[in-house]
């Protein structure tokens, strides 16, 4: 079995999908027959991986600075300094100079602010000086760092703990916060690989779309963008996730589609921010610039009737077309001379039978029987003869019963016993440490246990068959 087959089962087991080896087969071949081109230009990237079809990118997304959060933190520290007792003259200069050093909501404060921060803030500050520093020495001028609360600390019976606490220290902490930006590392993957585009909304993200094979109203929406030429998906993971990226939860996805010097970009889930697309989108033109020798120079456009006669999708395609609905971003390559149209999505075919089927929220033909691939023998059994466990389904000569707690067991936890009428039986691994013992009920259980004397004994239901 090949890795491709390997990983395409392993997302069906993960599932609980039924499927075939007919029926990934051809889906294997229909990925591979139109995706070749495309897997031959991206293998021209530097940072391309052959195990992963991947381009793999090492990068850090900006968390920009919240006016909303900014303007919160500034009122808490503004109560404060109520709290701290200034009076309406000092309140008022207080309030002047930290309006001034937060009204840009930039890390440094513009240059026309700092007259203001110093007559009315009584401090010195220079050009270029954060304005988390400034804040910190406005606040020390005007006291507000010395300021003491009582608080609670712990009750014991009708005598309260209290301690004194200064809330400046918390307050400072959120608005410095808030003024500066966070660069958030994470590894993000341009893919063509077919298991990317099964788990494209996997169950383990923290966000669902339509195409979640656990429960969208358009799961064959992912064989449909699997089968095309044009087609693939770009992906952010925690960045310390180095490989099997199908198997990671994503914290961002989109599909971008490429052809002769056109490149779409469609929706961002879970969100769609402007800042986070233009981005993402930057990385993919360079990476296929790279992969074809061509300065990188890019004109995109995103007015929806002036961009979509540059693509069609088959009647027969059965994704979701975020695309038509107000998400496309659509990048021209300079020099190219005929752009000509993106074919978008595919057919579906069946993991089961391998034919083309039309069933919009299923892997497989509604007409199929129900059957999976035993992981151990390899046997296509019906779904209702298999045993699910260890996150794959097994057949029933694959695995057994513990005669004693009737878990299901297979390959190592198999541990074989003798029972009091001489039968051998098969347990799991904590039953048979528990059943062949000694029994504790007398003072032998040192030598019992030596001589395996459990076998003779009356309290003992099962000794070890190693032993017999």
């Amino acid at each position: 079995m090949d890795s491709l087959t390997a990983a395409f089962y392993d997302v069906m087991y993960q599932y609980r999908l039924p499927f075939s080896p007919e029926g990934v087969a051809a889906n294997l071949t229909a990925w591979r027959e139109n995706k070749t081109p495309l897997v031959e230009l991206l293998r021209q990237h530097p940072n391309w991986n052959e195990q992963e079809l991947a381009i793999v990118f090492d990068f850090a997304e900006s968390r920009e600075i919240d006016h909303n959060s900014v303007d919160e933190n500034k009122f808490e520290m503004m109560m404060l300094a109520h709290d701290a007792g200034l009076d309406d003259i000092n309140l008022s200069d207080f309030q002047a100079a930290l309006d001034a050093a937060t009204a840009d909501y930039a890390t440094v404060p513009d240059v026309s602010r700092l007259e203001t921060i110093r007559t009315r803030g009584h401090i010195k500050c220079a050009e270029g000086q954060k304005a988390s520093r400034i804040i910190n020495r406005l606040c020390c001028k005007f006291g507000l760092d010395q300021y003491q609360v009582e608080r609670v600390q712990g009750e014991h019976g009708d005598n309260p703990t209290t301690v004194m606490v200064k809330p400046y220290n918390a307050i400072f902490a959120r608005l410095a916060d808030s003024l500066n930006p966070v660069q958030i590392p994470k590894t993000g993957i341009l893919s063509v690989h077919p298991c990317d585009f099964l788990e494209m909304s996997s169950q383990k993200n923290s966000w669902h779309s339509c195409h979640c094979l656990s429960d969208g109203g358009w799961r064959a929406g992912c064989q449909s963008y699997m089968g095309d030429g044009v087609s693939m998906i770009f992906f952010t993971v925690d960045n310390d996730i180095r490989g099997n990226f199908y198997r990671a939860p994503r914290l961002t996805r989109q599909i971008f589609c490429y052809k002769n010097g056109l490149l779409l970009q469609s929706r961002l889930y879970p969100g769609n921010e402007d800042n986070i697309r233009k981005l993402y989108r930057e990385l993919v033109q360079r990476a296929i610039s790279q992969c074809i020798g061509a300065p990188n120079l890019w004109k995109t456009k995103m007015e929806l009737g002036e961009i979509q006669p540059y693509w069609i999708t088959p009647e027969e395609s059965m994704h979701y077309r975020d695309y038509n609905n107000g998400y496309a971003a659509l990048s021209f390559l300079g020099g190219t001379e005929n752009y000509g149209q993106l074919v978008i999505g595919s057919q579906s075919r069946c993991v089961i039978c391998g034919n083309v089927h039309s069933n919009r929220n299923s892997l497989r033909c509604r007409e199929c029987s129900s059957v999976v691939v035993c992981k151990e023998c390899g046997r296509v059994v019906p779904t209702d003869e298999a045993h699910y466990m260890e996150e794959a389904f097994f057949c029933r000569d694959c695995v057994t019963r513990c005669e004693m707690c009737g878990s299901w067991i297979r390959g190592a936890d198999i541990h074989q016993a003798i029972s009091r009428n001489g039968r051998i039986v098969r347990l799991c691994e904590h039953c048979h440490t528990s059943a062949t013992g000694s029994c504790g009920l007398c003072s032998s259980r040192e030598i019992c246990q030596i001589i395996n004397a459990g076998r003779f004994c009356p309290h003992v239901e099962y000794a070890a068959a190693a032993a017999a």
